[in-house]
């Protein structure tokens, strides 16, 4: 927990020095300058400055969840089949978890097969607490454990991001509205 208040002070009064990736440098707006290390689906450790390149599609979800994760993941489902066959070469989805206590990566990877997500354009990730919690609080997602059944309660947000890893749009609450996440997505596809 210190860790993460440390960085997101320093974050604000101390100048974020690029990181070199792919040949490029990340912007000082990148999620991707997270020093953190994750693990995906097929337990591959990665770094978030890895997924440089292509589109990115994020929500923030826990797998045994059975209120708004579902429809989270329904939306994005929605999303990718709204999608030109040259736009989903230019992009992939990517859920997180928030409770990497429970959800390893074995469960991930159980979830993608019950949810019958593609390996290579979905990826799941696992980290620790602390990086979870950097994390979101970079994409502005808040949650708390919330009961003995260790519910969760959290924002309901999908975010697209650059092939650089900035922000480029962001889809607040449950909506049948797609139009802002495609239209971020075409604009995208098209640079």
């Amino acid at each position: 927990m210190l860790k993460s208040i440390i960085f997101i002070f320093s974050l604000f009064f101390f100048p974020v020095i690029p990181l070199s990736h792919a040949g490029g440098l990340l912007s000082d707006d990148s999620v991707y300058q997270l020093p953190s290390h994750w693990r995906d689906q097929n337990n591959t450790t990665l770094e978030l400055a890895d997924l440089v390149g292509k589109i990115q599609v994020v929500a923030f979800i826990y797998t045994y969840c059975e209120h708004s994760c579902p429809v989270i993941l329904s939306t994005l489902k929605r999303i990718d089949k709204k999608l030109s066959g040259e736009q989903k070469q230019q992009l992939n989805f990517l859920l997180i978890s928030l409770d990497p206590d429970r959800d390893t990566p074995d469960i991930l990877n159980a979830y993608m097969n019950k949810n019958n997500l593609a390996q290579t354009r979905w990826r799941l990730l696992h980290g620790n607490a602390d990086d979870v919690l950097e994390l979101a609080a970079l994409f502005g997602v808040r949650y708390k454990p919330m009961d003995v059944n260790n519910d969760i309660a959290h924002s309901n947000m999908i975010t697209v991001l650059d092939r650089q890893g900035v922000i480029d749009y962001q889809m607040q609450g449950i909506s049948d509205d797609l139009s802002g996440s495609l239209a971020a997505i075409n604009a995208l596809t098209q640079q």
